[in-house]
């Protein structure tokens, strides 16, 4: 999953639990089971045809998203400037998969989580923000650490398997087709596509939550107040 995929869902997490190091342990451990799930990595054996670099081919995906979820942060800035903000943090957060050097890209997010820890003005707010940041760690620790990267890769869906595979297997009778013709074949594009659609509707999803919920979060509720019985009195 990207990291705005992982920033949304961090951040309703951080919304759902007064606990922040419960809030946090989540975050790191949900990292795991959203990646379990078939998201836009078939997108490098389709752009293989077309000899596309890794850059170009993420510059065309998270453009491809941006597209997509326009409309989605059109809405969101109508309801709530705090979310729509955030949905930009998680968005530089997912540009940081452009830099190669594992540290720098640790130091990188560490960075922009402090920055918008310092300028957001609410506790909420920065809450999100720093569950997305354990929510991001275990792709940098993964590059830091190979024990780290062998656990990481095992909770991970098989990139040889993608959705593009089982569509063509339901759809033709056979999968694994050549590299040259994924590009263009229907079956595997519409596989492809359902991945794309799935991440999407995460991200979506969680940043409506938070546009429904975000004034409802437990770390602004005030405190409560019992009455006392005038009968006891």
């Amino acid at each position: 999953m990207t990291a705005a995929t992982h920033a949304a869902v961090a951040a309703v997490i951080a919304g759902r639990f007064r606990s922040l190091a419960v809030a946090l342990a989540l975050s790191f451990g949900t990292h795991f089971v959203l990646d379990a799930i078939y998201h836009f990595e078939a997108v490098y054996p389709v752009s293989v045809p077309a000899h596309w670099s890794y850059e170009r081919t993420m510059v065309s995906l998270y453009a491809g998203m941006l597209l997509a979820g326009a409309p989605v942060l059109v809405w969101i800035r109508r309801k709530s400037r705090q979310v729509c903000l955030f949905a930009c943090y998680a968005f530089f957060m997912s540009a940081l998969a452009f830099e190669p050097l594992p540290l720098w890209r640790l130091l990188w997010a560490a960075l922009l989580t402090l920055i918008w820890c310092l300028v957001t003005p609410t506790a909420a707010a920065r809450r999100w923000a720093v569950c997305t940041f354990a929510a991001y760690l275990p792709d940098c620790l993964k590059r830091l650490s190979p024990a780290f990267a062998r656990f990481h890769d095992a909770a991970h869906y098989s990139p040889g398997l993608d959705l593009g595979d089982w569509v063509s297997l339901l759809g033709r009778g056979r999968w694994k087709l050549n590299v040259n013709t994924l590009g263009s074949d229907p079956y595997y594009l519409t596989g492809y596509a359902v991945e794309v659609v799935l991440e999407m509707a995460i991200l979506c999803g969680c940043l409506w939550w938070l546009v429904r919920n975000h004034s409802l979060s437990v770390t602004d509720l005030p405190p409560v107040h019992h009455q006392t019985d005038p009968v006891d009195e």
